[in-house]
């Protein structure tokens, strides 16, 4: 059989793992940044020949991807909506800019129950469909001797958004706590508590999961993390202001704090073990082979119709 060409464009760092992932066993799949006049020209080229155009990044919007691809009279298009593409689209869709091919022919998918739903608030139908990516350890190593909690902030400027406040907050109230930030590449953060150690973008993140007992992520809106999927298979306890199997869910800053006081008392007592319910849900629906799978089977239904 030839291989199925799938062009993915769309968010970068999705979509690298996504093909790094996806590719073989009779399916091409090829990703394309929005970038560059010679990477824009052979997108085009592959769009022509392309069996499915697969965009991560959801909109109801046009744009000059969708606008390429209606022009050249596509029809198997996935947009797969993956976090903070819904709160982006709400203004185009209140202020009435959706575009309706977009909108109603187009096939939309989202990485979790609550983006669906904020997807369907937009008009439009959508199947939930975890996107594979989370680099997940075959095994997890024992809880470190010294307890610590790991957050995570990519730029100063999305503090709000990542729930920054919160962290320094919390970390000022508990300074017998260690909290490791990590990931921070733009902007910096004033007059830290010295309990909170900063760290830059890591491209491994593997010895900050093992050297950490609790991952807490208090944002005010998230996709499928796979922050929180790796932590989970890590066997590490995970505080989220999300309700999710595996997890603690945290709506407020003391609720995280009280749980932070509680796992460290635990910890302290020598009570404290692997997230087994964590493992068991990652093990069961999120291994990266298994949600290859469901969408390869969805991406062969969509191409028999």
């Amino acid at each position: 059989m030839a291989n199925r060409k799938i062009l993915v464009h769309g968010l970068p760092y999705f979509g690298e793992l996504f093909v790094n992932l996806m590719n073989g066993e009779g399916w091409d799949f090829r990703f394309y940044p929005d970038s560059g006049i010679g990477n824009l020209t052979r997108m085009l080229t592959s769009l022509m020949a392309c069996d499915v155009a697969y965009q991560i990044g959801g909109r109801v919007t046009l744009g000059k991807f969708l606008r390429a691809a209606k022009w050249l009279r596509k029809n198997k298009i996935v947009i797969h909506w993956v976090g903070t593409d819904t709160i982006d689209e709400r203004l185009a869709f209140a202020s009435g800019k959706v575009d309706q091919w977009v909108r109603l022919k187009l096939t939309h998918w989202a990485e979790t129950p609550w983006l669906s739903h904020e997807v369907n608030q937009l008009g439009t139908s959508c199947d939930v469909v975890p996107l594979p990516g989370a680099l997940l350890p075959e095994r997890p190593a024992p809880l470190p001797r010294d307890f610590s909690v790991l957050v995570y902030l990519p730029d100063a400027s999305l503090g709000v958004l990542y729930g920054l406040d919160s962290i320094l907050r919390v970390a000022q109230q508990l300074p017998q706590v260690q909290f490791e930030l990590v990931g921070l590449a733009k902007g910096s953060i004033n007059e830290p508590p010295s309990n909170l150690r900063i760290h830059g973008h890591v491209r491994n993140m593997t010895e900050f999961y093992q050297r950490s007992t609790v991952v807490w992520r208090p944002v005010k809106h998230d996709g499928l993390s796979f922050m929180v999927l790796e932590s989970l298979a890590h066997g590490r306890y995970v505080i989220w202001s999300y309700a999710f199997p595996g997890c603690i869910h945290a709506g407020s800053d003391e609720e995280a704090r009280d749980q932070i006081v509680r796992l460290h008392q635990m910890h302290s007592d020598g009570r404290l073990h692997l997230n087994e319910v964590g493992l068991q849900i990652v093990r069961e629906k999120y291994l990266p082979q298994n949600l290859k799978e469901q969408i390869l089977l969805r991406l062969e239904k969509l191409l028999e119709t």
